[in-house]
């Protein structure tokens, strides 16, 4: 059941086991997200969650009474307990959407629940992939295979020179 974001406070736990996303079980585990969730406490560890606002952006947080106290997801993966968390008045993210299920998906697949298709580049990257040739699949999830492309374009520039 996919919950609305517009509830009035949302504390009941997420189903996080924080000891399961601990950086020494797998490098597909964030350790600036651990560091940051331990920091902040158990309590707000198993009951904040992950939101997408109007732009696009993944935000952690919990939400009271329409005001999202949280921070943005990328910065808690480049920063750790340095990222800010903020109150966000109702509607100035616009409408929230949760993705209900990405802590279970964080649990399973670690760092590839932020990125499922496999585009971006994460600290400790180089634990990411299994090379083999011009093909490489991803350790972390065991989802992803990619296949490495070449290929040549022809760029035609012209300008206005002194004659």
């Amino acid at each position: 059941m996919k919950r609305q974001a517009t509830q009035a406070t949302d504390q009941h736990e997420n189903g996080l086991d924080l000891a399961a996303i601990n950086p020494r079980n797998g490098p597909q585990f964030s350790p600036n997200l651990y560091r940051f969730l331990k920091g902040r406490g158990q309590t707000w560890a198993t009951t904040c969650r992950v939101y997408l606002d109007m732009d696009g952006i993944l935000r952690i947080g919990s939400l009271d009474d329409g005001w999202l106290h949280g921070a943005w997801l990328m910065g808690v993966l480049c920063y750790g307990l340095r990222e800010q968390v903020w109150a966000h008045p109702p509607g100035s993210l616009g409408d929230l959407r949760e993705i209900t299920d990405f802590w279970t998906d964080y649990m399973r697949n670690g760092r590839c629940a932020i990125d499922p298709e496999h585009k971006r580049s994460f600290i400790g990257d180089e634990t990411r992939w299994a090379v083999h040739g011009d093909e490489r699949s991803c350790l972390w999830c065991g989802d992803a295979h990619q296949k490495f492309e070449t290929w040549v374009e022809e760029v035609r520039h012209e300008r206005w020179v002194t004659a």
